[in-house]
Order: structure tokens, then C-alpha cells, then sequence
């Protein structure tokens, strides 16, 4: 994998080096040659973000809509570094006949503390021997899904025997509820197998 940033980091010095070259010799307008330059320049910077996942960062979209759950890691929130926590999830995409794919995939979702204790509890059950399966679901648009999930952590919050806020927002580390996922994690399902003649 290093070798091939390597080799795409080079190719782009070797392309804005012949650019360079060939631009300083020629009849353009000194506007023509510089905005090349700059152009070429802002893709070194473009490469690198775009080379990330090639490294292996956890990617930030959204998950697949059925998979198997590999492993986890849930990160706590730390107010002291400012740090917002964050649940780190290794996945293979589930097909139709609910075979994983083979290609694993790490995710990277904002805390929640119910996603974390799912999470957890999922990673027990694959410690135990036993596959798991994740379902997720984004909440996009579902504005009315978030304040009922908003009541019902509310009115557990109050069984409880807490007390629920009187009014104001609630800073969720500016993290919107509508881009926290629901995801679900069941025991996995069996492989389906074409009917028998």
C-alpha cells in the first residue's frame, strides 16, 4: 500500500515538474502560468485526502444496510481533551442470501451511549462464539424518529429516577442526531441455499 503512494505521489512530481518545464518556456501569458501551478500544486494537497483511505482510516459514511459484525471498539467521550468519543466498527457487507462478501470495511460513528452498549454487547456475543449480524438504518429526515427517540430517552431517563432537563438545547458536541445511525445487532442468519431438484 506504501508502495502505491509512493508511486502516485511521484507521478504527480514528475507531471508538475514536465508542466513547470514546459510552461516557463513557452509563450502563455505569466496569469496562464501561474494559475497551472497552483492548479497543479492543490492536487499534491487533493492526493493526500484522497489517498487516506488507502491507508486504512475508518471511513465515515454510511453503513451498508445488512452486514457481519467483525469486531468493535467503542471509544469513551473525554471532556478534558475535548474529545467526543467516537464507535469504531469493522464490517463485511451481508448479500440477499446472507453471505458476507469478503471484503471488511472499518466505520467510524458518533457516540451515542445506547450505540455503545449495543456495540458491547454485540463484541461479547462474537467473543462467545457467536457470529453477529448488524442492521443499519440512517435516520436522515426522520425528524419526528429523533424527538421521539429525544421522549423516550427522557421518560427511561425519569423510571430511572433522574431528572430531565427543563428547557434549553442540549449540546450533543454539535454531532446532529440525524447523523447518528440505528444500527441493531442480531445473531447471524443462516446462509440461504438454492432448492434441491
Amino acid at each position: 500500500m506504501t508502495i502505491t503512494i509512493l508511486a502516485i505521489s511521484a507521478a504527480y512530481v514528475v507531471l508538475s515538474v514536465i508542466l513547470l518545464a514546459m510552461g516557463l518556456t513557452s509563450r502563455f501569458a505569466w496569469w496562464i502560468k501561474a494559475s497551472a501551478i497552483v492548479i497543479s500544486t492543490a492536487f499534491f494537497i487533493e492526493v493526500f485526502f484522497a489517498t487516506k483511505s488507502l491507508l486504512g482510516w475508518p471511513g465515515t459514511g454510511a453503513l451498508p444496510p445488512r452486514f457481519q459484525l467483525l469486531w468493535t471498539r467503542v471509544v469513551e467521550p473525554d471532556p478534558k481533551l475535548s474529545n467526543p468519543g467516537a464507535i469504531y466498527l469493522w464490517v463485511e457487507e451481508v448479500d440477499t442470501n446472507n453471505v458476507p462478501s469478503g471484503l471488511p470495511r472499518s466505520y467510524r460513528l458518533p457516540y451515542s451511549l445506547q450505540l455503545a452498549d449495543r456495540t458491547l454487547k454485540a463484541r461479547d456475543e462474537i467473543m462467545s462464539g457467536h457470529p453477529q449480524e448488524g442492521v443499519a438504518e440512517d435516520m436522515a429526515g426522520g425528524d419526528q424518529q429523533a424527538q421521539a427517540a429525544q421522549q423516550q430517552s427522557v421518560d427511561n431517563q425519569q423510571q430511572d429516577g433522574g431528572t430531565a432537563s427543563s428547557g434549553g438545547p442540549v449540546d450533543l458536541n454539535d454531532v446532529p442526531l440525524d447523523s447518528i445511525p440505528r444500527v441493531q445487532f442480531h445473531p447471524m442468519s443462516a446462509p440461504l441455499l438454492p432448492p434441491k431438484p
